[in-house]
């Protein structure tokens, strides 16, 4: 493998889920809020909708007056010290980079805080202008790194995006804690000619 994607959210950081909070402020369920919240929420991540824009959006489908970003305002990642030393080390055996669907003010927050730091390159989905688990986003990713799919690993916590990927020939993990990571890397080494490219989990 030349190249290792890691997703950010729910991988390399936690506490990144503004939506429990947001539901309490606003009164809300959590599952309505998310329901609420999903329709625009792709055009966002993409790039082609301010923040004030889509809480505009919001309020008027959910009949709320929203007063504040809290994609913004809530926004208290954690970075977890034990992935940032596995992402380290596999920069002895290639290219580490982040593939992360995000938003501009959590990017322009992991970036000010040096959560980033630990990779080579950032490919962010409202920068990039399309957001997983559209297959071109791997592809935009694997073009600017000049590497074929076969050599690429892909890591993610939701099961959609590493399908997707998975699909495309990318050798996929849907990950589930470090362990988990640790072992299909092991998996990786031992067979590291393998034909089979489907999602191992």
């Amino acid at each position: 493998m030349s190249l290792f994607i890691f997703d950010m959210g729910g991988v390399m950081v936690g506490s990144f889920d503004v939506l429990p909070e947001a539901a309490l402020r606003l009164g809300l369920p959590e599952t309505e809020l998310r329901r609420l919240a999903a329709p625009d929420l792709d055009e966002l991540m993409a790039g082609r909708m301010a923040a004030d824009d889509y809480w505009a959006r919001f309020s008027v489908a959910s009949g709320l007056s929203v007063g504040e970003d809290y994609w913004s305002t809530l926004f208290a990642p954690s970075l977890d010290p034990v992935m940032v030393g596995l992402a380290r080390s596999l920069r002895r055996r290639g290219r580490v980079v982040c593939g992360t669907n995000t938003i501009a003010s959590h990017y322009d927050y992991l970036r000010a805080a040096g959560m980033y730091d630990v990779f080579d390159a950032v490919y962010a989905s409202h920068l990039m202008g399309v957001c997983k688990p559209d297959p071109d986003f791997w592809r935009l990713i694997l073009e600017a790194e000049g590497v074929a799919a076969p050599d690429a690993v892909f890591v993610d916590d939701m099961a959609e995006n590493a399908e997707a990927a998975g699909a495309l020939g990318l050798r996929a993990h849907l990950f589930d804690g470090v362990a988990g990571l640790e072992a299909f890397l092991d998996r990786l080494d031992d067979e590291p000619e393998a034909a089979d490219r489907r999602l191992e989990a």
